[in-house]
């Protein structure tokens, strides 16, 4: 081997290993690139496995996904690829050219290739084009949008040719003007209307500050040329009542007012039904109120009270008509009066009452027992006769504790609204036992009978008078029942079921004369004297209702009459504490009246 040989191979494998070392460069850039690839298709795969896991079912989406990242992958890298695979094929086309041409030849190439790898039509500039000038456009439009939405636009208001200031709205100064012309007619004493020509132009004010309706309103009363003043605007609820120079006095008076309707309980609100404000402001001079005047206004009645006088003649109907109220309101208005009370000529009717001038409302949480009612049962009973009853339990009524927000309007009750309903005491059912057994000819009237009450033993439920009672309530010594006056002859019935014990045919021999003694099946005995005629026998059962005899006068009798008497375990009762109201003569109630009964 010649020396220029081995020189020429010498240049050939200096030039291989420069290339080798160019080319090793692109292959770890595009190795980097597949393992970035390689990484998000990892990271893609790693996050189906785990929706899959998660929703069962969704393992379908997985190829898709990948599909998806794969083609954004190679979005991405394909101008680096590119840019590779013309660096190889430039990098071969200078190599070749310095071959051929020498250095110069070489330059030459290189200036060709790097022209073309950065100005050609897939070059640097032009894919930097391709990417960044949507970039740059949607950066510019975001800006433009931030910096048009950072200015403030608003309405320039000129009001009859003078600028008065920036306003949001048009309606800033509707409400503007309303207000001006309220505080020049506060009181209604004038009608004088002020007009008012606005213009409106928009402007972009910055950062410039924008005018509310009430300033708004100062200044166009001091563009007015009339005497101004700076006070505190009085408003209850949306009327104004004219300008103070301050308030402290009247909110004093308005404390100690609603404190009379304070009760302090627990969850309680006092507050008048129209809020009253104060807003500062320029005012007219002559607006400006004595705070005085405007405390005793508050603090007075709007309406006095009114009344009718009764004339000679005036019937009920005459007052209703005259006055245009029911009778339940004049009612209400006057406790003492009723559609029976007398018209005296004269007298006054209460018709309306005096109304506050500052509406209090008050809303307190109360707590109270209510009751509800009982239901009713009702029983058919063989052992007592058709159309008679017989009450076995008497219904109670059932507690509930309540909570209520109730609300009133100066004393007066006008809301209640239930927050909780808790039975306290839960009612009792009423039990009433319905005759079945077939009636007869004989038998008692119907009668509805209380609790522990005994059917009226004396010719029906309206037979007979009482006229004498137990010695202990008023009666003659040792008498141990009640005397029922009646005609002879008339029918006696069985007070309850039981058993005949005694039916003696007594005469004028013993002071009982002829006698009945039933034995009742509640456990009382009861007892019928001096009858004429018996209609039953010892050991005979009998049903309340039963005739058992005729009433007469045998025996220790001074007039016909039916000594009636209960007891039980040998004490003689009272009577008519099981018998139901009857009648009485006035010597008998006079007697009970003496004894307490």
């Amino acid at each position: 081997m010649t020396f220029t040989e081995e020189k020429s191979e010498n240049k050939e494998n200096v030039q291989k290993k420069k290339f080798d070392i160019y080319s090793a460069l692109s292959d770890l850039g595009e190795y980097f690139t597949s393992v970035i690839i390689r990484l998000a298709k990892f990271i893609g795969l790693c996050f189906m496995y785990l929706v899959a896991t998660v929703y069962r079912g969704l393992e379908h989406l997985k190829k898709p996904f990948m599909n998806l990242i794969s083609e954004i992958a190679n979005v991405v890298t394909a101008p680096f690829k590119r840019y590779h695979k013309a660096r190889k094929l430039g990098t071969s086309e200078i190599a070749k050219a310095r071959q051929e041409k020498g250095a110069w030849g070489g330059f030459t190439a290189w200036l060709k290739v790097a022209g073309r790898t950065v100005f050609g039509k897939r070059g640097v500039l032009a894919t930097l084009v391709n990417w960044g000038l949507p970039v740059v456009c949607c950066v510019f439009l975001f800006n433009i949008v931030s910096y048009a939405n950072s200015q403030n636009y608003a309405l320039r208001l000129t009001v009859n040719g003078d600028f008065v200031g920036y306003i949001n709205n048009e309606q800033s100064f509707t409400d503007a003007e309303k207000i001006v012309q309220g505080r020049i007619n506060y009181t209604g004493s004038t009608t004088e209307i002020i007009s008012f020509e606005a213009l409106y132009e928009v402007e972009n004010i910055g950062n410039g500050p924008l005018l509310n309706q009430y300033q708004v309103a100062d200044k166009i009363l001091a563009l007015l040329g009339k005497e101004v003043k700076e006070g505190y605007g009085l408003y209850l609820g949306d009327s104004y009542y004219g300008t103070l120079d301050s308030h402290d006095a009247l909110d004093r008076a308005m404390k100690d007012l609603l404190a009379k309707y304070t009760s302090g309980e627990e969850n309680e609100t006092v507050k008048f039904d129209k809020q009253i404000s104060y807003i500062h402001g320029t005012y007219l001079a002559d607006s400006f109120v004595k705070e005085t005047d405007i405390i005793k206004q508050f603090t007075s009645n709007k309406k006095n009270a009114t009344y009718y006088t009764i004339e000679d003649g005036d019937y009920i109907d005459d007052v209703l008509e005259a006055t245009g109220l029911t009778s339940d309101k004049l009612s209400e208005l006057n406790p003492d009066f009723d559609m029976d009370t007398d018209f005296i000529a004269g007298n006054r009717l209460l018709t309306s009452t005096e109304e506050p001038f500052m509406t209090v409302m008050v809303t307190r949480e109360e707590h109270y027992t209510e009751t509800f009612d009982f239901e009713t049962r009702y029983e058919d009973d063989a052992t007592i006769y058709a159309g008679n009853t017989r009450k076995r339990v008497d219904g109670e009524l059932g507690e509930r504790a309540v909570v209520a927000n109730v609300s009133y309007i100066n004393g007066n009750e006008v809301n209640r609204r239930v927050l909780s309903r808790t039975v306290t005491k839960e009612p009792v059912t009423e039990v009433i036992a319905v005759g079945t057994k077939p009636r007869n000819n004989t038998t008692a009237p119907g009668a509805e009978l209380e609790v522990g009450q005994m059917l009226w033993p004396v010719g029906g439920y309206d037979g007979g008078t009482l006229e004498e009672p137990v010695w202990w309530m008023g009666g003659y010594s040792g008498h141990r029942g009640v005397d029922i006056t009646t005609a002879i002859g008339t029918p006696i019935y069985a007070a309850e079921n039981g058993v005949v014990v005694s039916s003696v045919w007594g005469g004028n021999g013993d002071d009982r004369g002829n006698y009945v003694v039933i034995q009742g099946d509640s456990g009382y005995t009861t007892y019928y004297y001096h009858n004429s005629e018996l209609l039953v026998s010892a050991g005979q059962r009998v049903t309340a209702g039963d005739m058992i005899a005729y009433s007469g006068m045998t025996g220790r009798a001074y007039g016909p009459h039916c000594h009636f008497g209960v007891s039980a375990g040998g004490t003689y009762l009272n009577p008519t504490d099981f018998l139901p109201y009857h009648k009485m003569t006035a010597s008998y109630a006079a007697k009970v009246a003496a004894h307490g009964g």
